[in-house]
Parts: structure tokens; C-alpha cells; sequence
């Protein structure tokens, strides 16, 4: 026998082997389910029981404690009554003192209120009188005051006016000098810059040629007669040096002669 058909027989073997537990677990499943049901309905009936006595007794205590919850509250309703007639006798008579006693006091009150007022009142007419001549006192001479500062005022005014016209005037010729070089200073800048854009034509180059070369020549003859000038300068100097030096010779040969004598 080969080795596939041993595991194939065993195989079937262990087949067969499960089928028959299986068997054996559902008879037995079936068996304990029965049971199951039986217990299950053995155990509610023991509850319909059960529920049954808990509800006649629950109710009987129910009523029990009804009847002696309503019993208990009339007693607290008929003493609360009781209570509430005594305390609104003794309230009655306590607000009737307390009425009394406040009447009495506020009449007190104002009869000394009046007294007071009365007397308040002469003192406050004496002392608003006081008062109000002191205020026409103190404003009189305010104005006294304000009368001199505003003559002050015045006389400073005209003096102040009189410096700040001067002032003022300065002021608008210095500004009207100023705007006259800023306004020159914009045509000269105006005439500079039309005078590059004009050299972009042909006609412009050449007049900005013809101008650079017055320019150099200018330049040239200006530097021609500084060079001028200062060799003159130098030859003055030099004139001056030399006639220095020979009145020095002179006043030395003069010299010289009278000390021989």
C-alpha cells in the first residue's frame, strides 16, 4: 500500500471520527438544551410567583404608607393654621405698635425739622447776604484789575503790531529775493537744458562746438593773461629785490666812507 493511500484511509478514518462526535455533541446539545428550557421554566414560574407575593405585599405597604403620610400631613396642615392665626394676631398688633411708634417719631422728626429749617434759614439769608457782597466786592475789583491789564494789553498790542509789521516786512523782501534767485536759477536751468536738448541736431552741435571752442579760447586767454601777470609780478619782485639790494650796497659804501673819515 502506497503512502497516498494510507493517508487517504486515515483520512477518512479521522472523517468518520469527527462525524461521530459530532453526533454525539448535537444529541448531547439537544439533551442539555431540553434540560435548559425545563429549568428556565420552572425558574419563571418561580418568578410570576415571586412577583405576584412582592406585589400584594409592595401594595399593601403602599397603602399603609398613604394613609399615614395623609394622616401626618393634616396634622402639619391643622398645627400650620394654628401657628399662622397666632402669628398673624401677634403681627397685627406688633405693625399697630410699630405704626404708632414711627408715626410719633416722624412727627418728632419734622417738628424738629421745621424748628431747624427756620432757624437754617435765617442763618443761610445772612450769610448768602455776606456773601453776595463779598463776590460784588471781589468782582469790582477784578474789574478794576482787568480794566489796567487790558490798557497793558493794549499798549503792547500796538507795540507788538508795530515790530511784528517790520518784521513781516523783512520778512516778504528776504522771501521775495529768494524767489527772485530761485526763479533765476529755474531759467538758467531751463536754458542749460534746452541748450543740451538742442545739441542733438546737427545745427546744435555745431553751435555747441562753436560755443566749447570760445570757451577753450577764453580759457586759454585768460590763463595766458594770468601767466602774463604773474610774470610781471615776478619781474616787479625781482626789480624791487635788486633796487633793495643796492640801496643796502649804498647805505654800506656810505657807511663804510664815514668810518674812514
Amino acid at each position: 500500500m502506497g503512502a497516498l493511500t494510507e493517508d487517504i484511509a486515515r483520512l477518512c478514518g479521522e472523517i468518520e471520527a469527527l462525524r461521530d462526535s459530532r453526533k454525539v455533541f448535537e444529541s448531547q446539545l439537544d439533551k442539555e438544551t431540553k434540560e435548559m428550557k425545563a429549568e428556565v421554566s420552572v425558574m419563571r414560574g418561580g418568578f410570576r410567583q415571586d412577583h405576584k407575593t412582592m406585589a400584594g405585599r409592595t401594595k399593601a405597604d403602599r397603602v399603609k404608607f398613604v394613609s399615614a403620610l395623609d394622616a401626618e400631613v393634616s396634622g402639619l396642615l391643622n398645627a400650620f393654621d394654628k401657628s399662622h392665626a397666632e402669628m398673624a394676631t401677634q403681627t397685627k398688633k406688633a405693625n399697630a405698635a410699630f405704626v404708632s411708634d414711627v408715626a410719633n417719631h416722624v412727627s418728632g422728626l419734622l417738628t424738629g425739622y421745621h424748628k431747624n429749617r427756620k432757624e437754617m434759614g435765617g442763618t443761610t439769608k445772612r450769610e448768602n447776604a455776606i456773601f453776595v457782597a463779598d463776590v460784588i466786592r471781589f468782582v469790582n475789583a477784578k474789574n478794576k484789575e482787568t480794566k489796567v491789564m487790558m490798557d497793558g494789553f493794549k499798549v503792547e498790542h500796538v507795540k507788538m503790531a508795530k515790530a511784528t509789521k517790520a518784521d513781516r516786512k523783512k520778512f516778504v523782501n528776504q522771501l521775495e529775493n529768494n524767489v527772485n534767485a530761485m526763479r533765476k536759477v529755474n531759467v538758467d536751468d531751463l536754458v542749460g537744458a534746452r541748450a543740451a536738448w538742442a545739441t542733438l541736431s546737427p545745427q546744435g552741435r555745431k553751435v555747441k562746438l562753436a560755443a566749447e571752442q570760445r570757451a577753450r579760447a577764453e580759457q586759454e586767454r585768460k590763463t595766458r593773461m594770468e601767466a602774463e601777470q604773474r610774470a610781471k609780478a615776478l619781474e616787479d619782485s625781482r626789480a624791487r629785490a635788486e633796487a633793495e639790494k643796492s640801496r643796502q650796497q649804498h647805505e654800506s659804501s656810505s657807511e663804510k666812507k664815514k668810518d674812514k673819515k
